[in-house]
């Protein structure tokens, strides 16, 4: 089993806890009048800023791999948003994701995105790039799930397909 240093682990905790201190936080704190972007899905506006967390599969060399993740994205406008993701999928050689992205929103909460990135498997860095598609569901106060797919094309590697939803929230 590897050990990390201490730093690291309490600076990954700092900023996972921060960011569930985010999630949970009611809108009416966390959002201002120039939170807004003029898009609509239904009669609320969006608000731009949203947070998650994904909770996957990792299809890899017929395995079946748990995969956690933290997501971010920033709403430009109706049709497009940009953000990022760091995943982490439980293997022998456990690695880490991450990706930035650009999503279109062609239909309500229909998106395709792209995105490039890296993968860290062990001590290896490793050029991703990564196809997606989703639908937002919107309920509640500014929360919303998200199920995805994604097709990530892996440098030196065969292709892997990850499944999972993102519980996510508007500020």
């Amino acid at each position: 089993m590897k050990s990390y240093p201490i730093k690291l682990v309490n600076s990954v905790s700092a900023l996972i806890l921060s960011i569930f201190v985010l999630i949970l936080l009611p809108a009416d704190l966390t959002a201002s009048e120039s939170g807004h972007v003029e898009t609509t899905h239904g009669e609320e506006p969006h608000r731009k800023h949203t947070i998650g967390l994904f909770l996957g599969i990792t299809h890899e060399h017929h395995e079946q791999l748990e995969t956690v993740g933290i997501e971010y994205s920033y709403r430009i406008n109706k049709h497009w948003s940009l953000g990022g993701v760091i995943e982490r999928a439980e293997r022998e050689n456990d690695s880490t994701l991450g990706i930035f992205f650009v999503h279109f929103w062609p239909y309500k909460g229909l998106y395709f995105g792209g995105g490039i990135g890296r993968k860290d498997p062990g001590d290896e860095r490793l050029n991703t790039f990564r196809a997606t598609v989703g639908y937002e569901f919107e309920f509640g106060k500014g929360w919303g799930i998200s199920p995805q797919a994604n097709l990530d094309f892996i440098e030196n590697e065969e292709r892997e397909e990850v499944y999972g939803v993102v519980f996510g929230r508007r500020f």
